[in-house]
């Protein structure tokens, strides 16, 4: 057993949680395999709690004191309750959270034994053991702390698309370990950080429908379709009914079905005069029209461009936690650098839609500074052939062969998550 109060140690989900969060611990850290599972389940239901109590120090199992001490330096520890802002009720937050501290706490054990002096009494150890844990657990919750943010913000991404209704399930704890490295990645927090001023776009884009004789109710409406006759309308008298049938005043359901939409396709400029904060703001918007596409149930396409167009991105509509972890993976690793030929980038999504590698049909989006001349006559004849409509955004800059070739045309003057959302919403 544990040392808190109310957990039944023996009930196979509260095990259950233990193990998930060893499992994690120990691919991160191979030493952590040393960490006992109910050290794991206290740990975890610390964090998941509202208001964890552990039980009085003389009913502490034998051999259970360390972990004791551990847990309640955490439960006292002011950063703890910051933290708990990410994992209160939340299974998967506690769980990585819980498997971060594991591997956090098992390091700093290890340099606290290791800078620890000579022999010493057996009252002295005690009190160094305690003074020890205590160091490290203060350390190891400050490093969770930093990175905690940002695994929510990792949350937020991969949970877009996965809402009641949408079919689809995405467990965040399937690469736990890969997530959390990912957290600690410099490049991918900063690119999140970013992502975090961008209010839900689940709640900000409008799902898209088109009208349907079957599908989802959403209103009443007057016709004469008899597929969706409301029942009570066949109460009235025969003359009446053939009326009403004439003059189009039926009652109806008003029914829609979600609307067919083409994938996203992705131009992205990386070119010399890109780097900095305009490379960090266009993949920021990258990661946020995903997370459109996730909730449209649409495949996406990206491609960075400088002088030459680089490999096709592809992430399919019922993305594994793999693919989404191997794309922000892959966004973080991309440098600016290298000259700018827009006109070869557009032809090359052309191609690609037009030649079948992209299926359906797909409107480009394309961000950069525009800083190109762009053969007019030979874009606008393959977006003709590609059935394609182009989207740019320009990120600080003015170029007007875009602007005469673009459906939409949309300038970035203030590189924010606001000006993300409009492009996300255009």
């Amino acid at each position: 057993p544990g040392v808190l109060k109310g957990i039944n140690y023996e009930d196979p989900i509260t095990i259950y949680r233990g193990e998930r969060v060893l499992s994690i611990a120990k691919k991160l850290n191979k030493d952590a395999k040393n960490i006992d599972l109910d050290l794991a389940i206290d740990v975890f239901y610390s964090f998941y709690l509202p208001f964890p109590i552990t039980i009085p120090f003389n009913r502490v199992p034998k051999g259970k004191e360390k972990n004791y001490f551990v847990i309640r330096e955490l439960l006292d520890l002011p950063d703890f309750h910051r933290v708990k802002n990410y994992t209160l009720v939340n299974t998967h937050m506690s769980t990585l959270i819980s498997a971060s501290f594991i591997e956090y706490l098992v390091n700093e054990l290890r340099s606290e034994v290791e800078g620890g002096n000579g022999k010493r009494g057996k009252r002295e150890g005690e009190m160094s053991d305690r003074a020890s844990i205590s160091r490290a657990v203060k350390r190891a919750l400050e490093k969770v702390k930093e990175e905690s943010k940002t695994l929510k913000n990792i949350q937020k991404i991969l949970s877009e698309g996965t809402q009641p209704g949408t079919g689809s399930v995405f467990d965040m704890e399937e690469s736990g370990d890969e997530v959390i490295r990912l957290a600690r990645n410099t490049d991918i927090k900063k690119l999140l950080e970013v992502i975090s001023l961008i209010p839900q776009i689940t709640h900000k884009v409008r799902r898209r429908t088109e009208r349907s004789s079957r599908g989802e109710l959403v209103g009443y409406e007057l016709g004469s379709d008899l597929e969706r006759l409301v029942p009570t309308e066949l109460k009235l008298p025969k003359l009446y009914f053939r009326i009403k049938f004439v003059e189009s005043k039926l009652l109806l359901y008003e029914k829609v079905l979600p609307k067919t939409m083409g994938p996203f396709y992705l131009l992205i400029d990386k070119s010399g005069s890109m780097e900095g904060e305009k490379i960090m703001w266009a993949k920021a918007t990258a990661i946020a029209l995903l997370m459109r596409a996730r909730k449209e149930n649409r495949d996406f396409y990206l491609r960075f461009f400088d002088g030459l167009p680089h490999p096709l991105i592809r992430v399919p509509r019922k993305m594994k936690s793999s693919d989404a972890i191997s794309f922000i993976k892959y966004l973080a690793r991309v440098k600016g650098g290298g000259g700018t030929d827009i006109t070869r980038a557009i032809v090359t999504a052309c191609d690609d839609i037009a030649s079948g590698t992209v299926k359906g049909r797909s409107d480009i989006v394309i961000i950069t500074d525009g800083e190109d001349r762009i053969s007019e006559s030979i874009v606008e004849k393959k977006l003709r052939m590609a059935n394609a409509r182009l989207v740019s955004v320009m990120i600080l800059g003015e170029n007007r062969d875009l602007k005469r070739l673009s459906h939409r045309y949309l300038r970035v003057l203030k590189l924010s998550g606001e000006e993300i959302l409009k492009v996300v919403e255009a």
